[in-house]
């Protein structure tokens, strides 16, 4: 009875010391999967930001303005000039 219980420990120390090494390689492997994931996220984040302020800068009034009066030609109309028309619609019954 003895020789089998000190066979058991003497085959599950191993394989408990190889599951453990095991086990910190898999957390490594992990830990470093997680790392680049974390530096994709910083990197999108700040392409995301970039794309933000250039929307910002590209959708400005001011900018509009310029590309309307010196590409365009458009120029500011007066206030005076302004004629709105409104277009009602009659239900039909």
């Amino acid at each position: 009875m003895r020789k089998k219980i000190a066979l058991l420990l003497l085959c599950t120390v191993p394989a408990l010391v190889f599951l453990n090494i095991w086990e910190v390689f898999r957390f490594e492997d992990l830990k470093k999967g997680v790392a680049v994931l974390e530096q994709q996220q910083k990197e999108w984040l700040e392409k995301n930001k970039r794309i933000i302020a250039g929307i910002a800068v590209l959708s400005s009034p001011a900018r509009i303005d310029v590309l309307a009066r010196e590409q365009l030609g458009l120029k500011r109309l007066e206030s005076g000039k302004l004629i709105r028309i409104e277009v009602n619609e009659e239900k039909k019954p």
